[in-house]
């Protein structure tokens, strides 16, 4: 996408509102944020950004990313700019001020033990925008604001669009009675009791052992922020003979697997990301630890919860007991669940509460 100014595309402000939508990264400024062409589209994330792009300017709405909105600015002259922060920092969303600036949105996408500064200054977010949006609103992870913003704070869902699985899906395929963990390698935040020490140790009981596969950016290398712990993993992974792949799409790694390793950063309520959709697509059973009220959300037939063993090793002699029957009993849950009212408040998330914020279905009437 050339998003110069020469070639930058400037739809009609139908209503005199232009949407500025800032992204989690610099990566993805100048429109890159809605590209599908963009090699950042990995899995193709992306899709959901395009689609509400594309269905907010189809009712009158222009949206682009925030750091564009001084280039921007003299074509929408007259016009409000409403402000929705996607994951930026903390600091960032509060210093977005300007002239026709409306802020309207903060989206805390990352939990605290991600982005602790942002946590700290929910106060300051309630105060600046209309709506802040959090994981869960009863302070778990977080201290609620003492002032009484009560009415500013809601609760979102991560969006999960199933774009990979169709109707000629092959439930048949072979899959190998082993777990599939595809995470990226992170060693500076990792203790026993949150999701990073957690892979860790599952990599050490199961993955050396051949019981796991392992597939994700950043093993095979010496990191700045952990070059002890980095240097000792990619040393103990060459001695153990494990590969580690990067794969091109999670779909058609967990298709190949009974079973897969979805572990949450953090344990937090509501805190539910990515991770058991993409195994749930593939009709791969996931193994799943994070979010404590987790059954609130996805039906527990749907997976294993790692939280009712002693450890992963005992948790996987428990799948590995498992009858042909009973693992499709699993699957055949993950596909009613998909087809349920449950499963349409994630395909919409955060990204329909836009559309419905702005009306966008009656607009387009």
């Amino acid at each position: 996408m050339n998003c110069s100014k020469k070639n930058l595309k400037f739809p009609r402000a139908k209503h005199g509102i232009v949407i500025l939508i800032d992204p989690p990264s610099y990566h993805y400024h100048k429109n890159l944020f809605f590209d599908l062409q963009t090699p950042l589209n990995r899995d193709n994330t992306l899709k959901p950004n395009f689609d509400l792009k594309e269905s907010l300017e189809g009712a009158g709405y222009p949206v682009f990313t925030a750091d564009m909105c001084d280039s921007i600015f003299e074509n929408y002259e007259g016009c409000d700019f409403h402000y929705w922060s996607f994951g930026a920092t903390s600091e960032r969303a509060l210093n977005f001020n300007g002239k026709a600036i409306k802020k309207i949105g903060v989206i805390l996408f990352e939990p605290p033990i991600v982005k602790p500064n942002d946590y700290k200054k929910i106060t300051q977010l309630a105060s600046s925008f209309e709506h802040v949006f959090l994981h869960n609103i009863i302070g778990d992870g977080y201290q609620i604001p003492v002032k009484d913003f009560s009415s500013k704070l809601i609760k979102f869902y991560w969006t999960n669009k199933n774009l990979y699985r169709t109707p000629e899906f092959d439930s048949n395929i072979k899959r190998a009675a082993k777990i599939a963990l595809i995470a990226g390698a992170h060693f500076s935040k990792a203790t026993p009791q949150n999701g990073y020490g957690k892979r860790l140790a599952a990599i050490r009981q199961l993955g050396l052992k051949g019981d796991l596969d392992l597939y994700g950016f950043g093993w095979r290398r010496i990191q700045i922020r952990s070059p002890f712990l980095s240097a000792f993993w990619l040393l103990k992974l060459w001695l153990a003979g494990l590969k580690v792949e990067k794969p091109v799409k999670k779909f058609d790694v967990y298709r190949r697997y009974d079973f897969s390793l979805c572990l949450e950063n953090m344990s937090m309520s509501g805190y539910i990301t990515e991770k058991i959709f993409d195994s749930i697509f593939a009709r791969c059973i996931p193994i799943y630890w994070g979010a404590p009220d987790i059954e609130d959300y996805i039906p527990p037939d749907c997976f294993i919860a790692l939280h009712d063993f002693e450890d992963i090793e005992s948790c996987f002699k428990h799948c590995r007991s498992l009858s042909t029957k009973e693992k499709e009993s699993y699957r055949l849950a993950m596909d009613r669940f998909l087809k349920s009212k449950k499963f349409q408040k994630f395909a919409v998330g955060v990204h329909g509460y836009l559309s419905d914020f702005y009306q966008v279905d009656k607009q387009k009437a």
